[in-house]
């Protein structure tokens, strides 16, 4: 399976902010459409990731600061490792595994055109295996009504 089968559902949608916008805006629009991460922009190009990871990184760096008086891009995750469409689901587990993210942009074009999550790719892995499965059950009882007959 491919990441571009997997975002061709429901899956991959995602949100952006401005880096200058500050960390409490990033954790309304992320409460509101109820994502973790959030795709931050400057110039309609995009420039890091804004995650629940560093809302904790903004805690620590500005311990005497409220969180509306940080901006985004002080803390976000300016190093955007990618995926592309037609990389498989397997390539781009592995990549957030050995990377520890959680949230894999997919570009084309260059432009991201999707967001995944971890979670998204383990459900669509153990989708597969469970295929599979059903797969490999079928054939061993063919063989045996085969042996049998």
């Amino acid at each position: 399976m491919k990441v571009n089968d997997l975002i061709k559902g429901d899956t991959g949608h995602f949100h952006t902010v401005k880096g200058d916008q500050t960390v409490f805006h990033a954790l309304q629009q992320m409460s509101a459409y109820g994502v973790s991460a959030i795709v931050v922009m400057a110039d309609e190009m995009p420039v890091g990731i804004f995650t629940e990871r560093d809302l904790i990184r903004c805690q620590i760096l500005f311990p005497d600061k409220q969180i509306d008086q940080v901006t985004i891009d002080k803390v976000m995750t300016s190093k955007l490792i990618v995926a592309e469409p037609q990389d498989s689901v397997d390539a781009a587990m592995a990549m957030m595994i050995k990377a520890r993210i959680r949230h894999l942009p997919v570009v084309g074009n260059k432009k991201i055109i999707a967001l995944i999550a971890l979670e998204d790719l383990v459900k669509a892995h153990v989708g597969a295996l469970t295929q599979e499965l059903h797969y490999l059950k079928d054939y061993i009882t063919d063989l045996q009504d085969a042996v049998h007959d």
